[in-house]
C-alpha cells in the first residue's frame, strides 16, 4: 500500500545504526532513536522515490472518522486500495440506534454506491463530492508523501509496538489546508496536531492520529488511520450499476 520511504537521498539504510540527526525525516524527527542535542545537523531529507514512485503498492487501510456521511454519523470505514486511484470501502454508519454498512467502489474514474438490499448505483455530480476518495491519502502530490514533510513543531514521543512491529511515535503540527488537501472531508477549523507511528525497519507509516476541529460546529475530534497489508495484491472490479 503505502511505501513511504523516509530517509535522506543517497543515504544507505543501515538498520544497525541509529539516525544521526532528527532532521533525517524531513520533519526534524528521529528515525531510529530520540534526538541527541550533541549531534550536528545533517540537512533536511526528502521522501525517497522507489521504482519511480513514492507510493508503489497496494494494501488495506482502516479509517476511524468522526465525520458525517450521506446523512448518517460515520463510525468507521475499512478500505482496500489499489493505487493510483481505485478503492473499495465499506463504511459503518449510524443514525440514532440504527447501524448499516455502505459500500463505495471507486474504479476507473467511476464511483458506485451500494446500500443494503439494493443494487450498485453509479453516482455523479455533487453527490460524488460527499464521498471520500481514500486513495487520495497516498497521492504523491497532495497526500501523505507530500504533507508529512511540511509539519512544524515536531517532537519525538515514544517507541511503541504496533501489530508486532517496532515503531517510533512522532508528533507535528499541520495547517488545516494541508490536511484538507489530502481529503476535502477532513475539514478542520484550525491547525491539526498529528501523531505518526513510523516503522523502525521498513519506514512505513503504520498509524496516524489527527486531532483538530473536525466535528460539527468546529468541535474537537480525532481521526485515526491504521495502515497495514503493505505491498499486498488487491483486486477491485467495477460493479454492474
Amino acid at each position: 500500500m503505502a511505501d513511504v520511504a523516509l530517509r535522506s537521498p543517497g543515504e544507505r539504510r543501515d538498520l544497525q545504526k541509529p539516525a544521526h540527526r532528527v532532521d533525517q525525516l524531513g520533519l526534524g524527527l528521529p528515525l531510529l532513536r530520540p534526538p541527541d542535542p550533541a549531534d550536528r545537523p545533517r540537512g533536511r531529507a526528502t521522501l525517497t522515490q522507489q521504482d519511480g514512485a513514492v507510493i508503489k503498492a497496494t494494501g488495506a487501510v482502516l479509517i476511524a472518522l468522526l465525520l458525517s456521511f450521506q446523512g448518517f454519523s460515520l463510525v468507521s470505514a475499512k478500505a482496500a486500495i489499489r493505487l493510483p486511484g481505485d478503492s473499495d470501502t465499506v463504511y459503518t454508519v449510524k443514525q440514532q440506534d440504527l447501524s448499516i454498512a455502505l459500500e463505495v467502489v471507486i474504479s476507473g474514474g467511476h464511483t458506485y454506491l451500494h446500500v443494503p438490499f439494493s443494487a450498485y448505483r453509479e453516482v455523479s455530480g455533487p453527490e460524488v463530492a460527499d464521498i471520500p476518495d481514500l486513495a487520495k491519502l497516498f497521492d504523491p502530490g497532495t497526500g501523505l508523501p507530500a504533507v508529512i514533510p511540511a509539519g512544524t513543531n515536531p517532537s519525538y514521543v515514544s517507541t511503541d509496538t504496533l501489530a508486532g512491529a517496532v515503531t517510533y511515535q512522532v508528533a507535528a503540527d499541520y495547517g488545516s489546508d494541508k490536511i484538507r488537501g489530502m481529503l476535502p472531508q477532513l475539514n478542520s477549523g484550525g491547525a491539526v496536531r498529528a501523531h505518526l507511528w513510523v516503522d523502525s525497519t521498513e519506514h512505513w507509516i503504520r498509524k496516524a492520529v489527527l486531532d483538530g476541529a473536525f466535528g460539527d460546529g468546529g468541535k474537537d475530534a480525532s481521526v485515526q488511520v491504521d495502515m497495514s497489508g503493505f505491498n499486498s495484491a488487491v483486486t477491485i472490479s467495477s460493479p454492474t450499476a
